[in-house]
């Protein structure tokens, strides 16, 4: 089956491309799913062809320090002092630990301005950029990639 045939949308392209379970698992978990880097996938696999490759590709790129920044760009998580700010305060303070909402709330004011209201205007929007990881229990953590990406000086 080729990518026309399977349609123009990125979710029925890599079900296309990426045509087996185990294929579609190795994408999500060189991408977490990340849109930028699933069309990042997506243009690597119409020049090289092939999903393995792509994925090997991709999973290279991540460990480039420019690639990284770039992808860090991508997601606008440093597109704002604040917002930058807020991040670091999380990765901080939890440093890969899971935290409920409150105590994201809490801690984004406590390491930045001490303003509630402004921390949760910081932890609105970082809940909308897709940063946090869910966990079954509703608490939160930071999303693994983008946090490995920013810690190497993305």
């Amino acid at each position: 089956m080729t990518d026309t045939a399977c349609g123009a949308g990125h979710s029925i392209w890599a079900r296309c491309s990426f045509n087996t379970e185990e294929r579609l698992e190795r994408l999500y978990a060189v991408t977490s799913g990340w849109p930028w880097l699933v069309d990042r996938a997506h243009r690597l696999h119409a020049g090289l062809g092939d999903a393995d490759r792509v994925l090997s590709k991709l999973a290279g790129m991540l460990t480039d320090l420019s690639e990284a920044r770039a992808f860090v760009e991508a997601t606008g998580v440093q597109s704002d002092a604040a917002l930058a700010a807020g991040y670091r305060a999380l990765d901080k303070q939890f440093q890969g630990s899971t935290a409920d909402t409150e105590d994201v709330v809490t801690a984004i004011a406590y390491e930045t301005s001490g303003d509630e209201e402004e921390a949760r205007w910081v932890f609105a929007c970082l809940d909308a950029m897709q940063v946090f990881d869910r966990e079954e229990d509703g608490r939160l953590r930071l999303e693994p990639l983008l946090q490995k990406c920013l810690s190497t000086g993305g």
